[in-house]
């Protein structure tokens, strides 16, 4: 029987907590009914006014099983194509559902990844729920809305329905993506301090041992780097490199292991890169930051390319040793900021 836009919010929520019900007869109600209560509650009318509630049922139950055992720090993701017999409800779209610790830019993120994949997005359904689970990770009790017991989680659940893709190599792929994508804003998301932390840090740096520049120009950068930290900067990568310049010519830019942060806290770069003419110019210049764009676009947040910050590291003669190289995007409050506040 298809949904009436209109009756939505009086009959739906109703209707499938007693289908729900007689499809997870053998567990207990407590533990699932907030759940099917809060999973369409955000979602507009119209997106679900022609689908079927025998779907409608069949979807929240199978994301209910998903969510139903999850370990604390674990994401959880389910690729796959619906079919009656097998999972209970049936689409013509393949559906992906997420369980995961609520993070900041998980949907955008997520989303960014399938549209990246090339797929395009038919329904997103995003409810974020505090629940308690027992040691095992056993979802016990899905608080009411903004309720509040000691030790209850705040998790995302994202279903995604995107063009059907009946290929197994492609549902692989894009299965491999979205746990990717999930990985990365865990790790941007839990290192965002200590990389906001490196601008103090660094700008002290710069203090104490000011290389051979404009002392002006220090200032300036000095001031950049609180700027960044101020909401102007959203970090989601930060990694030092070493540089070897001894031989007039040439040059090497060398990865200090184990300081990755953020996407690049896992990530295996070239361990050496070769710098000859006017990138080795660059890199041994007394010019304190390096700003430009990276090459590669960000997985996080929104796919714009990467801004790049770089703080250069001198030792106690001037010369230039090292970079300490922040990625991320420039916030919505930097590009609204009037240049004349900026401190370059």
């Amino acid at each position: 029987m298809p949904v009436k836009a209109g009756d939505i919010e009086q009959g739906l929520i109703e209707s499938l907590g007693h289908s729900v019900g007689e499809r997870l007869a053998q567990e207990p109600a407590a533990s699932y009914r907030e759940f099917v209560r809060q999973y369409y509650h955000w979602v507009p009318a119209k997106d679900l006014a022609d689908r079927d509630q025998v779907d409608l049922c069949g979807a929240v139950v199978a994301h209910w099983r998903t969510a139903r055992s999850r370990a604390r720090g674990e994401a959880k993701v389910r690729v796959y194509n619906p079919e009656r017999e097998r999972d209970g409800w049936e689409s013509p779209y393949t559906a992906i559902e997420v369980v995961s610790d609520d993070m900041p830019f998980i949907v955008d993120s997520v989303t960014m990844e399938l549209s990246r994949q090339g797929y395009a997005i038919e329904l997103v359904v995003h409810p974020v729920m505090r629940v308690m689970r027992d040691p095992a990770g056993e979802l016990t009790e899905v608080l009411e809305p903004g309720g509040a017991t000691f030790g209850f989680l705040a998790e995302s659940v994202i279903h995604v329905e995107v063009a059907r893709e009946s290929d197994p190599e492609r549902l692989s792929i894009l299965h491999a993506g979205v746990e990717l994508v999930l990985e990365e804003v865990r790790a941007a998301v839990e290192d965002w301090a200590p990389m906001r932390a490196q601008t103090t840090a660094l700008a002290t740096e710069l203090r104490r041992q000011a290389p051979p520049a404009d002392p002006h120009r220090l200032t300036e950068a000095h001031e950049f780097l609180a700027w960044l930290a101020d909401e102007h900067f959203t970090f989601l990568g930060y990694r030092e490199y070493e540089l070897d310049s001894d031989d007039e010519s040439r040059g090497e830019l060398r990865v200090v292991e184990g300081s990755g942060l953020g996407i690049l806290r896992g990530a295996s770069p070239r361990p050496v890169k070769s710098l000859r003419g006017k990138a080795l110019a660059l890199a041994r210049s007394t010019e304190p930051l390096v700003l430009t764009k990276a090459n590669s676009r960000a997985s996080v947040h929104r796919r714009s390319y990467l801004d790049y910050v770089g703080v250069k590291q001198f030792a106690p003669d001037g010369r230039v040793v090292g970079e300490r190289r922040f990625l991320g995007l420039y916030t919505t409050k930097a590009y609204k900021t009037s240049p004349q506040e900026i401190p370059l």
